[in-house]
């Protein structure tokens, strides 16, 4: 949040929280008064009144800000006004123009740093934002130590969620180096597709792609407000221990976008009034060798790609892993979402399609087609087929 010259309260105001209807009451500390700041003199003059002015300020005893709690709904759109008292006898910007250097700073002038805790209705702690002064025309309101929390003050007056269905199937029966997740509160979807080779020096492949969904799952529990990418992130850093790589896709619904995140071949499709309205790409260094997360690996979180997605309710995602995109055309997910009537018809249908295929040498297939050949890829499948829901108040 920043204010321009022009846009300076110097006239009394209240500390103000605006914000739209939204599902769960909020807490939201809010500070009275602002931080230091510095004028747009010279470096070294204004350093010379700086310190007077710490000086001048240091023999009034300034007591620390005062604290106001304000209760309010979120997820929410917050338009914070913050009242300085010292302005209470400036009405206008001329008046403010006409005082020098000094005496402009001590109405800005503070000794303590204000903060904006945001809490959720059960008390805890989901974001921290520090109000920081970092002229005498700009004011900045900044997120302090995690950029993530900024979905806490965005606008949501539409909650959506995923309505679908995903499941995983071995090639083989009782063995599947795939897995996959949909959070408890059907916002985020993740799938990961264990390496096979693996298995050639005795390590189970699933073992470590288990590992990343169930990371992922418990954090989007814990910590909601969490990207693909520090989701991701942190669920690598906790893998370093456990042999294997896998691939990996997780699509994340933070107010009303869709967040991204995948590295590899397991991939994704936005479909909107029966049309593909995004195609994610697949990461290869060569055929039959995608990006991947583990040991040995060079590829790191970094090295993913991490998007966002407008949505609209209706919109439909299909997510799964290589099994299931090197068998199915996205002609085919069209013409399937055509025929049928429901989300979990629509899923029964491309699960099924895609596991005949994958057993069929004559079919046609994507990875066929890129290789000059025919017939299905016979492989462990993943596929979730969910339609953009708006949450009924």
């Amino acid at each position: 949040m920043s204010i321009n010259q022009n846009g300076i309260y110097l006239q009394p105001q209240q500390n103000i929280i605006s914000a739209s209807n939204g599902m769960n009451p909020t807490q939201i500390t809010i500070p009275t008064q602002l931080t230091p700041s510095i004028s747009s003199l010279s470096q070294q003059y204004q350093q010379y009144q700086l310190q007077q002015l710490q000086q001048q300020q240091q023999q009034q005893n300034i007591q620390p800000n005062q604290q106001q709690t304000i209760n309010i709904e979120s997820p929410i759109n917050c338009n914070l006004k913050l009242n300085n008292q010292n302005l209470e006898k400036i009405t206008t910007f001329e008046q403010f123009q006409q005082l020098d250097v000094v005496q402009q700073s001590q109405l800005f002038y503070q000794l303590h740093e204000s903060f904006l805790n945001l809490s959720s209705h059960d008390g805890k702690q989901i974001g921290r934002l520090k109000i920081k002064q970092t002229s005498i025309d700009v004011i900045n309101l900044e997120i302090e130590s995690n950029p993530n929390y900024e979905i806490i003050v965005q606008n949501s007056t539409k909650k959506f969620y995923f309505k679908g269905m995903i499941n995983s199937v071995g090639k083989q029966q009782g063995i599947c180096e795939d897995s996959h997740f949909l959070s408890k509160d059907f916002t985020t979807i993740g799938v990961a597709d264990g390496v096979g080779s693996w298995r050639s020096v005795g390590i189970d492949p699933g073992e470590y792609s288990r590992f990343l969904m169930s990371f992922i799952y418990g954090q989007s529990l814990t910590t909601p407000y969490l990207k693909p990418y520090e989701l991701i992130e942190s669920a690598y850093r906790e893998s370093v221990n456990i042999p294997g790589s896998s691939t990996i896709c997780i699509l994340k619904i933070i107010g009303s976008k869709v967040y991204s995140g995948l590295v590899g071949d397991s991939s994704f499709i936005q479909i909107r009034k029966d049309q593909i309205y995004f195609r994610s790409n697949e990461q290869t260094h060569k055929p039959n060798f995608p990006y991947q997360l583990g040991q040995n690996s060079v590829d790191k979180p970094s090295s993913g790609v991490y998007m966002e997605h407008p949505i609209q309710e209706n919109d439909i995602f299909v997510i799964g892993t290589d099994g299931f995109f090197d068998n199915i055309f996205d002609q085919e997910i069209v013409k399937a979402i055509k025929e049928v009537n429901s989300i979990e018809s629509f899923f029964k249908c491309l699960m099924e399609l895609a596991k005949s295929k994958s057993q069929d040498p004559e079919a046609q297939t994507p990875i066929g087609q890129r290789n000059g050949k025919i017939g299905g890829k016979n492989d462990d499948i993943t596929v979730g087929c969910f339609v953009i829901s708006k949450l009924n108040k």
